[in-house]
């Protein structure tokens, strides 16, 4: 077991490396409260996924469509148990920080948060899997970073939307990470064609690739007022509060 922990927090530094490296983007001390608030958070994240699973699990239960064709009850657990319900609860969590002070948020905030948010779950889940799995593994999780990926993604497309005042970028934020993680998650169940597991290699090759981009766009875009300045001037946050 002692060896399982040293590798488990081995595989924490690349996540702790980015969340420092995110906590740079402002000097604001309030900035840096929410990302230290928003890391710890995952604890909670992790409550809510699991209060949500339950509640879909027992709602699916009680149509008494489950346990009678493997292919659809592998879909429901990868798409609604798993993504569905995991990538929706870390995007409240994560918009719930976005929204707290609308005349102060970036576009970078917004990427910051979404981001932190999912890192903050991903920490709390591999302490679980620590039981579960071996070495291998947990340092391909805490390396892969596959949560903060699609934190990422949710921050891009939800600060476009903010900025563009465009509903379908807000949709498309949470969509496609749950789309991309239910994928996932299926394309691993067993039985599946071979074909599968090239699914699996593609994506996370993408949200890998993603990832790195990400974080030299961030690099890139301190400077730059688009992604620096508040996304909304003072008398709009009234507006996009009363929403």
């Amino acid at each position: 077991m002692a060896v399982m922990v040293l590798v488990l927090l081995a595989s924490f530094i690349p996540s702790v490396l980015l969340f420092l490296f995110l906590r740079k983007n402002k000097d604001d001390e309030d900035y840096r409260k929410t990302c230290d608030k928003l890391l710890w958070q995952g604890v909670l994240i992790a409550l809510g996924v699991t209060l949500l699973d339950a509640a879909i699990v027992l709602l699916w239960s009680l149509t008494g469509l489950g346990g009678k064709n493997r292919i659809v009850d592998l879909l429901f657990k990868t798409f609604v148990v798993n993504a569905t319900a995991e990538e929706t609860v870390k995007f409240l969590y994560g918009r719930k920080y976005v929204r707290k002070d609308l005349a102060k948020v970036s576009r970078l905030d917004v990427i910051t948060y979404m981001a932190i948010a999912a890192m903050g779950f991903g920490l709390f889940e591999d302490i679980l899997y620590m039981f579960q799995t071996n070495i291998g593994q947990i340092l391909v999780r805490g390396f892969l970073m596959g949560h903060v990926g699609y934190g990422m993604m949710m921050g891009r497309l939800y600060g476009k939307g903010m900025k563009e005042d465009k509903m379908i970028y807000k949709v498309l934020a949470l969509l496609i990470p749950i789309l991309m993680h239910g994928l996932y998650n299926f394309s691993l169940g067993e039985g599946l064609p071979d074909a599968f597991a090239f699914v699996v290699v593609t994506e996370t090759f993408i949200t890998t690739v993603f990832l790195i981009y990400m974080i030299f766009f961030i690099r890139k875009k301190r400077n730059d007022p688009e992604f620096t300045e508040p996304i909304y001037k003072k008398e709009e946050t009234i507006i996009v509060d009363e929403q």
